[in-house]
């Protein structure tokens, strides 16, 4: 009996002892595998894990001249404050299989599972923001992820833009010349040239689908919210950029993102040309 006993003891030692070495093997493949992806995106400076939050607008300086205004409102590791798996998994998904589609900066929200995404963002969105400004107005909420070639960081963000600005990225003509603050404030524009595209294409479906008489539900992929955000910027004095301090509004450095352009079919003037234009537009 005892001899039983102890035979039937150790047969399952040795399965509980496979089982838990499999195990942890597993779980150690797990880690590194998952450490050795992260540290790959770290050096691509891509930063899937965390999500962050601005708005932009367009403003006029004391020169005539029309400026992008690009500004944080915050960030959110996404393990920490996006809590449902499947929103989480969804969003990491969406940023993984876009980070090699450079031409498509705004993230899909399609269907059921892409509003439940869009209602999650603008509850973390009304966390971090702070309505400072002296009007509401109209702003297109969008969830971007910018993966142009000469960006040095990546990341899912949502964009908020002001409406009445959309208009003037209708055409790369209408825009190319609006002054940056940041070289890498140049992917601003092309990706706001896609929102304005996309965004009119779902202002369209949602008309006729209410003229119809159709259900709106789940059609939208960017959201209108009706806000009172601070636009007033500070212009760097030309002392403070003559010592080196601050950087001015300058024109976008096109030729950064030359083969960008060339496949979207987009042709910007030369630095020469835009230089003199610019100097003739001030006098």
């Amino acid at each position: 009996m005892w001899e039983l006993l102890w035979k039937v003891a150790h047969e399952k030692s040795i399965g509980i002892l496979i089982g838990a070495a499999f195990a942890l093997a597993t779980a150690g493949f797990a880690s590194w595998w998952r450490r050795r992806r992260e540290m790959r995106e770290i050096h691509h400076g891509q930063q899937f894990q965390q999500l962050e939050f601005v708005y932009a607008f367009v403003s006029t300086g004391n020169d005539g001249r029309r400026r992008l205004v690009v500004r944080m409102i915050g960030c959110l590791p996404l393990n920490l404050f996006v809590a449902k798996d499947a929103i989480r998994s969804h969003l990491l998904g969406l940023t993984r299989d876009s980070v090699e589609d450079e031409l498509n900066s705004v993230l899909a929200m399609e269907g059921k599972l892409g509003s439940f995404v869009l209602r999650e963002l603008h509850g973390h969105l009304r966390t971090l923001l702070k309505e400072s400004g002296n009007r509401r107005e109209w702003w297109v909420m969008a969830p971007i992820l910018e993966t142009y070639r000469p960006l040095q960081y990546v990341a899912p963000t949502v964009l908020l833009i002001r409406k009445d600005d959309l208009e003037l990225f209708e055409s790369f003509e209408t825009c190319q010349d609006i002054l940056v603050h940041h070289g890498s404030d140049a992917a601003k524009i092309l990706t706001l040239m896609e929102v304005y595209r996309k965004f009119g294409i779902q202002q369209q479906s949602l008309a006729k689908a209410r003229h119809e008489g159709r259900s709106t539900q789940y059609l939208e992929e960017m959201w209108m919210l009706d806000l009172c955000l601070s636009t007033n910027f500070v212009e760097p004095t030309s002392d403070e950029v003559e010592e080196g301090s601050l950087k001015p509004f300058r024109l976008p450095p096109w030729d950064r993102f030359e083969p960008t352009l060339k496949s979207l079919g987009l042709n910007a003037s030369t630095q020469v040309e835009r230089k003199a234009s610019l100097v003739s537009n001030v006098g």
